[in-house]
């Protein structure tokens, strides 16, 4: 029987196979995740965006802002809102007119995950106290889905918060707040932010998904290891490697022992991956002042 015969028809068999020399079917070990790549700033009309590559899933976030008036709970404070979207040329598994069950899910996994990590300082994106804050719009869009789609979609999140700048702005006649842009808009306007700012990122959470099969921990599945393996774990961590999230959509009973191996590769994932995302922010800083 040829080989791609039998991994189509026998696919369990196909990986426990390969596993049994150390070894998944795309010629990863076991712990090793796949190639990351960011690119920021991948939407020139967002106020902040990247593009990531994780394998062949690939994710786009795009920040736009609004000015907004803040709710009577928090005056001094601005919000955001998150929407992951797999249209259907992410996947042949997304059906047109049909949205995709997990989207929703990542979509609020995202938003806590961005929130409870702290990675964000809400009063950065206030304007005028009681008044007017910004409103943060992240749109995650699934460019192609093969598998740790969750992952990717952080990532990107985070990247596109890294490279979001706040514009200028200023307040009309009517008391309407707008936004200000060029030199000539900075002569003519009278400003309530003097200059464009990045805002302060701390704390920033990175995830690692492992499926769990039999003995084996596989990190970063793809669509196809995780078509065939019921169980995974997700951890997510922030830069002092506290856990922010274990998630475990179901599957089968795990020990300690595991989730304690999921958490260790979770670490040395998160400290590539900043590194990763910090060599795109500096290598960004140098292009702009050359």
């Amino acid at each position: 029987m040829e080989v791609e015969a039998y991994r189509r028809l026998f696919p369990l068999a196909f990986l426990e196979r390969h596993l049994r020399e150390s070894v998944r079917p795309d010629a990863r070990r076991p712990a090793e995740a796949r190639p990351t790549t960011v690119a920021l700033a991948a939407v020139s009309s967002a106020h902040g965006s990247a593009l990531v590559r994780l394998g062949d899933t690939a994710m786009l976030a795009s920040i736009k802002l609004e000015v907004m008036s803040p709710s009577g709970e928090a005056p001094d404070e601005g919000s955001i809102a998150v929407e992951f979207h797999m249209p259907p040329i992410c996947s042949p598994l997304v059906r047109p007119g049909r949205p995709a069950e997990v989207a929703p899910v990542i979509s609020k996994n995202l938003e806590d995950i961005l929130m409870s990590s702290g990675m964000l300082n809400l009063k950065e994106l206030c304007l005028i106290s009681g008044k007017a804050s910004w409103l943060a719009y992240l749109d995650v869009y699934c460019l192609n889905a093969d598998g740790s789609l969750f992952d990717a979609a952080l990532i990107s999140a985070v990247a596109a918060f890294t490279h979001l700048e706040i514009p200028l702005v200023s307040v009309g006649d009517d008391g309407r707040v707008f936004t200000v842009g060029g030199n000539e808009g900075k002569a003519k306007y009278e400003l309530v932010n003097r200059e464009k700012r990045k805002l302060t990122i701390t704390n920033v959470p990175f995830s690692l998904t492992c499926a769990l099969h039999k003995d084996n921990v596989l990190a970063d599945p793809t669509a196809e290891e995780e078509s065939i393996i019921e169980t995974s774990v997700t951890i997510v961590l922030d830069s002092s490697d506290q856990i922010v999230s274990i998630q475990k959509p179901g599957g089968a009973v795990t020990s300690m022992t595991t989730i304690k191996e999921c958490i260790s590769l979770a670490k040395d994932r998160r400290r590539k991956l900043r590194e990763i995302l910090m060599d795109n922010v500096e290598a960004m800083e140098v292009d702009q002042t050359d």
